[in-house]
């Protein structure tokens, strides 16, 4: 089982760390290529117009190699499976962010796009998220659902997209599937400040909105349970569907 990591934190975020812990009590073959800093909300932005720099570099857990990509998450999947690995991973495994990727936030996600990216290159995609950098719930439950979503039959057009709640391990209800809600987090209302006769300034208010129904994600994580869903390439879903060729 080869394995590929990345995220949108960058390669000096904790979340990777502790995903390559995991990881690496699952297969002896793990390499990383991760964005050289933070690039949260890239969504599926690629580096075009100048080349990628790519730079080893030393990592704190026994991994095969870990390299540093000056790009996007999704540049990081493609570079790797394209031109860095000699061989191509069997699936690519993106976060830990740090953050819930739920409902319409998942379209705006670097780390969801480096999940699907995979898929697109025809490689297992799944992702990963919580909260605040709260790893407990990680340390007991992830490996687990690492190796039942690598055993599980996915369709071709499908990422696995894992979010844990913010709760003690004590306090977790459990593993649950779920479908992603049909609306964001937040809702766009904006508080505006007029800066001068022909300048304002217009900041996004934290405004949530309520919870969806019993089967979404953002209601299992609000209830302490650990989702994991799949979510679906449409483009590759009309394709497939369509019976088109390419």
């Amino acid at each position: 089982m080869r394995i590929l990591i990345t995220n949108d934190d960058g390669i000096d975020a904790a979340g990777l760390g502790k995903l390559a812990e995991i990881a690496v009590k699952i297969s002896d073959e793990v390499t990383i290529v991760a964005p050289s800093g933070q690039r949260s909300a890239v969504s599926h932005s690629i580096t075009v117009g100048q080349p990628l720099r790519i730079r080893r570099v030393p990592f704190p857990v026994a991994v095969q190699a870990a390299y540093s990509c000056s790009g996007m998450p999704a540049d990081c999947v493609k570079v790797a499976v394209q031109a860095i690995l000699d061989k191509r991973p069997d699936v690519v495994l993106s976060g830990i962010n740090n953050g819930h990727n739920m409902g319409y936030d998942s379209i705006y996600s670097g780390t969801v796009a480096a999940a699907r990216e995979a898929v697109y290159q025809g490689i297992r995609g799944i992702a990963v998220s919580t909260w605040k950098e709260n790893y407990a719930l990680v340390d007991r439950y992830l490996e687990k659902i690492l190796r039942d979503a690598m055993d599980r039959k996915m369709l071709p057009h499908e990422i696995w997209n894992v979010n844990f709640p913010s709760c003690s391990p004590e306090e977790c209800q459990g593993i649950k599937e779920t479908l992603p809600a049909p609306f964001p987090r937040y809702k766009d209302v904006y508080q505006v400040s007029k800066m001068s006769e022909d300048e304002w300034e217009y900041a996004l208010v934290d405004e949530e909105y309520e919870q969806a129904g019993e089967h979404t994600d953002f209601h299992a994580v609000e209830h302490n349970y650990i989702s994991v869903g799949a979510l679906e390439c449409s483009v590759l879903r009309d394709i497939k569907g369509s019976g088109a060729n390419g």
